[in-house]
């Protein structure tokens, strides 16, 4: 079975010469040279689990690769290797030149990958660290890594980091419920994917007064399929916190029942969904259609019924890493 890091693209060179290659890669002094559009703003490092497919890593770094052509990045990726069992390193060396319209408008991207032992946590800080651009923030993307072993990264591979990301729609274990040494530097993918949908819902109910909506609310559920758990999730975090004022207007408001269902059906039809129900008959229900971008709002709220629909366009692999890193 191949090693992650075989199946990824790159030149392979020993581990010591990577930044040497590197530095001679780039040496020009020709006017209008590869060099000149390479100019990173940052360190991104890709840290990747043992149970991640080829097909998932790829797709990954993929999209990272689509990040750095708009935010010039170095980008560093860590693969877990079956095959090194003497406490050795395997690196590979990745570079391309991405041109838009014009020459001007070209960007060039480089990775470093390295193979390497997982239980050798210092030796990998390590060669990170001296893999890094010095003086550049770094953010740190966990994608299949266990939760144990994240934690024992918090005292050398992440230490300097700005934010650490993952994606709970993917992860098998609930990765917000870490010690991270800093909460508030750590991000959620589902929940930058939900930027479009919290727009769409904070649009249509900035129509009502904030009494209005809370009165008689009973619950709010929201069911989602299995492949988005982390939206679900996620999205009823940011509702229970957008309605965390409404015990100023209801003294029942304590007593609103917060509702996460998984919902084998959706997974066709509808794989995000979401329900306010009233006691006094009113409701509020929005949904995501499986195919394509467009959503439904049915309401009635105390004005007439309503029945609209909804664009919820995607965001681009960019914008989804750069939501999760930067806000």
């Amino acid at each position: 079975m191949k090693d992650l890091i075989d199946e990824l693209p790159g030149l392979d060179l020993p581990v010591g010469e990577v930044t040497n290659r590197l530095e001679l890669m780039w040496d020009s002094d020709a006017s209008g040279s590869p060099s000149a559009f390479r100019a990173s703003q940052m360190n991104v490092v890709l840290h990747f689990g043992w149970d991640v497919t080829a097909e998932q890593a790829q797709e990954r770094f993929s999209a990272l690769l689509t990040f750095a052509q708009r935010y010039p990045s170095r980008i560093i990726v860590l693969c877990p290797s079956r095959s090194i069992k003497d406490g050795s390193m395997r690196a590979k060396l990745f570079s391309q030149c991405y041109i838009g319209d014009s020459h001007r408008e070209m960007c060039c991207c480089e990775a470093l990958l390295l193979g390497y032992e997982p239980d050798n946590c210092g030796y990998l800080a390590n060669q990170v660290s001296v893999w890094l651009e010095p003086d550049l923030p770094s953010y740190h993307w966990f994608c299949g890594v266990p939760s144990a072993r994240i934690e024992q990264y918090s005292d050398n591979l992440l230490k300097g980091v700005r934010r650490s990301i993952y994606d709970s729609s993917f992860e098998g274990e609930d990765l917000s419920q870490l010690d991270w040494l800093e909460p508030s530097r750590v991000s959620d993918l589902a929940l930058a994917r939900l930027l479009p949908v919290r727009q769409a819902l904070g649009q249509f109910l900035s129509g009502y007064e904030m009494r209005g909506l809370c009165e008689n609310l009973d619950s709010v559920i929201l069911r989602h399929s299995d492949a988005m758990s982390g939206e679900g999730t996620r999205l009823i975090e940011w509702l229970r916190d957008c309605l965390g004022e409404c015990e100023k207007y209801d003294s029942t408001a304590l007593e609103v029942k917060y509702i996460v269902e998984n919902c084998d059906e959706c997974e066709l039809e509808f794989p995000l969904a979401l329900e306010f129900k009233y006691s006094d008959g009113r409701y509020f229900k929005w949904r995501k259609f499986a195919k394509g971008s467009m959503g439904e709002i049915e309401a009635s709220l105390g004005k007439s019924e309503e029945k609209i629909s909804t664009r919820i366009k995607p965001l681009g692999a960019e914008q989804m890493i750069a939501e999760a890193l930067f806000f």
